[in-house]
């Protein structure tokens, strides 16, 4: 009896260690699938903070011409364009300090986006403005004032070109 007291503890103890063997090995192995992900994710395609912005201004452009012809539902999908333009740059450039301004732009965008769901055409075209402003205020906070944008009620488009 005594001879089993002594030894059951000792397989109990051989046992736990193989499965402790087990579990750090499994442990390493799911590091290095993390790491290789990681890695394979660093060298994934980034669209670049220049091509977001020009799809940003492309559908400002876009929201304006519907917005003015009452296309309410267009007006729409290009402002939920707009907030995923923007939210693409907080999550691909959040490591750029412009990003960091771009807080001032959510409001403004919702103050358009209540005008289109309310379907009323001063509204939309005055926070329109305001956004357009706040586009440009962020631009010259961001050293880049000579990028300016207007509203595009002149049919030529919405990008100031002349100094």
């Amino acid at each position: 009896m005594k001879f089993i007291i002594l030894i059951l503890p000792i397989c109990i103890a051989l046992t736990s260690c193989q499965q402790n063997d087990d579990m750090i090995e499994r442990i390493d192995k799911l590091t290095e699938k993390v790491e290789e992900l990681e890695l394979a994710q660093k060298n994934s395609y980034t669209p670049g903070l220049g091509l977001l912005m020009n799809a940003i201004q492309s559908h400002h452009l876009k929201l304006w011409k519907a917005g003015v012809n009452e296309n309410w539902e267009l007006a729409g999908f290009e402002i939920h364009e707009l907030e995923e333009r923007f939210e693409d740059i907080e999550d691909f450039h959040s490591e750029h300090e412009e990003t960091k301004q771009l807080k001032m732009i959510y409001p403004q965008i919702e103050k358009v986006e209540d005008a289109v769901k309310e379907k009323n055409l001063i509204d939309f075209a005055t926070s329109y403005e305001v956004l357009t402003s706040t586009c440009n205020s962020c631009h010259q906070i961001n050293d880049h004032p000579f990028i300016k944008i207007k509203v595009p009620n002149d049919g030529v488009g919405n990008q100031i070109f002349k100094d």
